[in-house]
């Protein structure tokens, strides 16, 4: 009988869909969850003279998975990437280390040596800041404009700092595009004898990740195949890579900040989720159990997240009611220089419950947003619905 615990799930990279490359897989941890082969199938119309129905046909293949995982560093990068339908891979890391930067009031970084145009960084995208000795000049910032020696940053207020502590700049980035993305998955029942499901032309159709107090950082993926199908051995190269050895985190040590219309907020957030949501448009040609189409549609972002209602959360009220459309941004703090940042240069909120919850209770607010491209990604021939930032170890 097979164990729940003795299933591994990996994935790798489709270069044409519904063809699994000779290539490794990639483990990824799971908390639970699913892959259906999902038969369609039609019933007879013909009329019987004893009254009963005529037989049934299978006249499709619709196969199915999704997963529930707790969050960590490296593992789900991937995803995140088809999340966003993403027009490149992760860029290249930013990785600036010198003792030559300094800070100024007015949101630059300066520098005698260091050509910040040469460094891989992207207006619209997020670098992380650190070693200068005053702590607003270190963290999150978003870059505005780029000169030779000059980096202009916006959603935070770096003060004068002379150079000379070493100071270091990370991050890559994805965005929103329109490549569509495709995967080849595989599950083993490691408890018995060769034994595996792999599921081919698997695209993505949501992303989600949530936080709530006193939990550990959630995420869910989905996805719709063209086909799955038995195999008696490993797929692609026969090897499976196993899953980078990183924790988990709780948003104690995981929630970092979060930023709503560039600025930080100062006041509690009780609640976060983030959602894309990616309609596939599955399609059969005559003759064909198995899918032999799967055009994408636009990813949907949304989200939600809870606040009490106080004199300093009062403007969020008012924002609901002026349906003000503004940037609103989060960052996941892993440990060990393993960090996420997640932006939506514009959002508007589209619902707030604000119900009274009785006796001896607090009253909440509780924002539904939906993001959508404009804003100040970088400039309006570029605007986007998301950017997600990362640094690595």
């Amino acid at each position: 009988m097979a164990d729940a615990n003795q299933v591994q799930v990996s994935y790798t990279r489709e270069t044409t869909w519904g063809t699994t490359p000779a290539n490794a897989f990639n483990a990824f941890p799971i908390t639970g969850g699913s892959m259906a082969f999902g038969i369609e199938t039609v019933r007879s119309q013909t009329v019987r003279s004893d009254a009963q129905l005529a037989d049934s046909k299978k006249v499709g293949e619709a196969p199915t998975a999704s997963y529930d995982f707790e969050l960590a560093a490296q593992i789900y990068d991937d995803f995140m990437r088809s999340a966003v339908r993403s027009d490149a891979d992760w860029s290249t890391a930013v990785a600036i280390s010198g003792t030559d930067i300094a800070a100024t009031n007015s949101q630059t970084f300066t520098s005698t040596s260091t050509d910040f145009t040469a460094e891989n960084i992207a207006v619209g995208q997020w670098v992380y800041v650190a070693g200068f000795s005053n702590a607003a000049n270190n963290g999150w910032f978003k870059v505005t404009t780029i000169a030779t020696n000059t980096l202009t940053v916006s959603n935070g207020t770096p003060t004068t700092e002379s150079a000379g502590a070493t100071i270091t700049m990370e991050g890559s980035y994805v965005w929103s595009g329109s490549t569509e993305h495709s995967y080849s998955l595989q599950e083993q029942f490691q408890d018995l004898t060769n034994r595996y499901h792999v599921m081919t032309g698997s695209r993505l159709n949501s992303f989600g990740l949530t936080q709530t107090p006193g939990g550990i950082i959630t995420g869910a993926i989905s996805f719709d195949g063209k086909g799955r199908a038995q195999a008696s051995s490993k797929a692609g190269d026969g090897t499976v890579n196993a899953a980078a050895s990183e924790d988990v985190s709780s948003e104690v040590d995981g929630f970092s900040a979060m930023w709503i219309g560039g600025s930080a907020v100062s006041y509690d957030i009780m609640e976060l989720s983030f959602n894309i949501s990616i309609p596939n448009r599955p399609a059969k040609g005559l003759g064909n159990a198995q899918r032999t189409r799967m055009p994408q549609g636009s990813p949907e972002v949304t989200g939600s997240f809870s606040v009490y209602l106080d004199d300093t959360t009062w403007a969020l009220d008012t924002n609901w009611e002026s349906f003000t459309k503004q940037a609103l941004a989060f960052s996941i703090d892993l440990q060990n220089d393993d960090r996420f940042l997640i932006e939506m240069p514009q959002v508007v909120f589209t619902s707030e419950p604000g119900t009274n919850p009785g006796l001896d209770g607090d009253v909440m607010l509780t924002f539904d947003f939906a993001a959508e491209p404009g804003g100040s990604h970088g400039g309006s021939a570029a605007e986007k619905t998301v950017v997600i930032t990362r640094t690595q170890t």
